[in-house]
């Protein structure tokens, strides 16, 4: 009994030796911080003693989201296809698509349009066997699309062409 009350004296003082000694570090880095004076050093401020400073602007290009919502006609694997873009939040967007084969597919898409490289990812919302995903590229002028159709139940690729109305 003797020996387990000495022991826990023993690590009572310990972790009170601990304590006091974590704080008195902790009062003098704060002294030390505020006793410290800082200096911001802004680019325009630098200048070595032969060469001129020269600020330049930064470029900045504004990109631009062309306005993809409206109809689009065209051949979906050299069928007359049509699709109807309803709505378009900033690069995303939403509609529908036909492809009139024998019997017309009638497919939801959602999409996503990236200004920077012109390209345009869509995919078929409806569970069916012929959904798939869209790759095309938006022409510069911004009225055609073209690209590849990949269908997800075995890869096979088809061609689109559309152009907006």
């Amino acid at each position: 009994m003797l020996k387990h009350k000495s022991f826990n004296w023993f690590i009572t003082a310990m972790m009170v030796l601990a304590a006091i000694t974590f704080i008195g570090c902790e009062k003098k880095n704060e002294q030390q911080n505020n006793d410290v004076k800082s200096e911001s050093i802004s680019p325009e401020s630098i200048q070595t003693e032969n060469e001129p400073t020269v600020i330049e602007p930064a470029n900045e290009e504004k990109i631009t989201i062309p306005d993809v919502k409206g109809i689009w006609t065209g051949t979906f694997d050299k069928r007359t296809t049509t699709l109807t873009i309803t709505e378009q939040t900033d690069s995303n967007f939403s509609g529908k698509i036909s492809i009139k084969y024998k019997e017309t597919i009638n497919q939801d898409v959602k999409g996503t349009f990236r200004p920077a490289t012109q390209k345009v990812s869509m995919e078929d919302q409806v569970h069916s066997k012929y959904m798939g995903k869209y790759d095309g590229k938006l022409s510069d002028d911004g009225n055609n699309l073209s690209g590849t159709f990949t269908m997800n139940r075995d890869g096979t690729k088809t061609s689109f062409n559309l152009n907006k109305k």
